[in-house]
């Protein structure tokens, strides 16, 4: 149920490109009046189609305005960057298919210039990650665990919710920072492989590295994205 009024609105909408009073193609009526026409403010009728636009349902162009793409949502993982908490939502709502698990030196890996890990080995875990309940995978990701946590390996299992997690249960350590990039690359041959794409497609790279409360790093991760099914959003509270 649509509690807040933008989600209602956004309902509403939804209902109408649902029931072909809006066809694919069609360009909906100009903000103004639609927003009279649904007894809202035009703030809150842009927060609904911003809404439709993350479902892949319209596209907005300013000066052309808004129009219907799709009459079904698409199956889009959203990773939204306003805190911490946020930004572990994804692997807490997903679930991790691991492919492979081997000790290394991290020698020419391009993410771990710079770093050290104690024992002089990194665990590397390679894997794809899906929508729990869905088959086709969203990314796939190399996740290095500095060595002192490479005693996690036999508590994994074959599809955790995320790395990290293993090694709070297992330590009693808590993720308190994480530091990322995005960035837009072509597809890696590997990765191209599992997504489904190929190597020249374009993807969106998330290299991201979390440390704990005294800022040791716990793990680097260095994924890659199918940008059809996945978007990054900035929500920040200015105070």
């Amino acid at each position: 149920m649509a509690h807040t009024l933008h989600q209602k609105v956004t309902a509403l909408l939804l209902a109408r490109i649902r029931s072909g009073d809006w066809p694919v193609g069609t360009r909906l009526p100009a903000e103004v009046v639609l927003a009279s026409e649904l007894g809202v403010s035009r703030t809150t009728l842009r927060v609904g189609l911003s809404e439709l636009e993350k479902l892949g349902l319209v596209t907005r162009r300013k000066r052309v305005g808004t129009t219907v793409t799709a009459t079904d949502p698409r199956n889009l993982v959203q990773q939204v960057t306003g805190g911490v908490e946020q930004l572990l939502d994804i692997a807490r709502n997903s679930v991790l298919d691991i492919v492979s698990m081997e000790d290394m030196r991290g020698e020419g890996v391009a993410v771990l210039d710079g770093l050290s890990s104690e024992t002089g080995f990194w665990l590397c875990v390679t894997g794809t990650r899906r929508i729990i309940g869905q088959e086709q995978p969203f990314n796939w990701t190399q996740v290095y665990v500095v060595g002192r946590y490479a005693g996690i390996r036999p508590v994994l299992g074959a599809s955790p919710h995320a790395v990290y997690t293993a090694v709070e249960e297992a330590f009693g350590v808590s993720v308190a920072r994480i530091a990322q990039t995005v960035s837009a690359r072509t597809c890696p041959p590997d990765a191209a492989k599992h997504l489904g794409l190929r190597p020249s497609d374009p993807v969106l790279n998330i290299c991201a590295r979390l440390y704990d409360a005294h800022d040791a790093l716990i793990e680097v991760s260095d994924a890659y994205y199918d940008p059809e099914k996945f978007t990054v959003a900035t929500d920040v509270r200015i105070a």
